[in-house]
């Protein structure tokens, strides 16, 4: 048996909340944890994993009366007649986030979109929140928000989910991402770079940049994040006030109005103001077109999020 968890936490884990716990072990024996030295639960990974099933099972309309006392391998059996995968399909879908906890992200991206069909907004909230506390940053970003917001998307062209439900979405990961990136005071990195991110004026797009922000925390570097709609004077003032060493600009689409010299001229603009050893990072969309930026070796353009996480990962 591995891993020690609060109640606490269990409940962030599992999804089930503390006082829902503590029924279930007093009513149905569903869980019995161990004790501490000062009386305290103390939950291990079985215990997580079979308070995650019955959740599901709950969820799906099953009474925890009948289905309490049954063992983890039964309670597989009945989430698979409902459609959950095969025990191979899980494993391969799973990681292991921080202290070792192991996070079914193909389950955790399903229950998110038919939390979202049904608008279940604090549902989504809690999972997200249960989320971000066991994955790190770059689990985060790149196995959560980018993935999800991809689904939903599509389903968004497809007409089976509505705006609407891309919105509320979208305000529920900025606060849990923010949350995520602030929630401690800015401290500085051992590491001799300063990095500036944001997507140029006209352009609103911000999730993009925000998984930018999530590998720089992840990988320990003092950021400065700026967000979408930033105009090239005070990205310009910016840089040269303090001392940027690395500009990541995501350049999701051209602006509706301007052509694809709008963006070189914005580039060129933040050139100007860089040191001779600073790097301009472009990602997205946004083309470069312009001859001159190609072949400079302070402006690289990064074709994936991945990409950037090459890159950054190596500095």
């Amino acid at each position: 048996m591995s891993g020690k968890y609060s109640i606490q936490l269990a409940s962030r884990m599992s999804g089930v909340g503390i006082h829902t716990i503590r029924a279930w072990e007093k009513r149905y024996d569903a869980v019995t944890p161990n004790r501490s030295e000062n009386g305290r639960r103390e939950y291990n990974d079985q215990d997580i994993e079979k308070l995650t099933f019955l959740n599901e099972l709950c969820t799906l309309g099953h009474s925890i009366g009948k289905i309490a006392h049954l063992q983890v391998v039964e309670l597989k059996k009945l989430l698979r007649k409902l459609g959950k995968k095969s025990d191979s399909a899980a494993k391969h879908s799973s990681i292991k986030g921080i202290n070792g906890n192991v996070v079914n992200i193909e389950n955790s991206l399903r229950n998110l979109i038919l939390a979202l069909e049904n608008y279940k907004l604090d549902i989504i909230s809690h999972e997200i929140n249960k989320l971000k506390i066991v994955l790190s940053s770059k689990q985060f970003a790149l196995e959560i928000i980018g993935p999800l917001l991809n689904k939903v998307g599509h389903l968004v062209d497809k007409k089976e989910f509505s705006i609407s439900q891309e919105h509320a979405l979208s305000a529920i990961l900025k606060f849990h991402i923010g949350h995520t990136l602030f929630k401690k005071p800015l401290s500085k990195s051992i590491k001799p770079y300063k990095i500036l991110i944001c997507a140029p004026e006209g352009d609103y797009h911000e999730f993009g940049i925000l998984q930018c922000a999530l590998l720089c925390n992840h990988y320990g570097f003092q950021f400065y994040y700026l967000g979408p709609n930033l105009p090239s004077s005070s990205l310009a003032d910016t840089v040269a006030s303090l001392e940027i060493n690395i500009i990541i600009i995501g350049s999701t689409v051209i602006p509706e109005g301007r052509d694809t010299f709008y963006l070189n001229n914005y580039f060129n603009s933040v050139i100007k103001v860089m040191g001779k050893d600073s790097q301009l990072l472009i990602g997205g969309g946004g083309h470069l077109s312009s001859l001159s930026l190609k072949k400079s070796q302070n402006v690289k353009a990064l074709n994936s999020i991945l990409e950037l996480d090459q890159f950054i990962s190596k500095l």
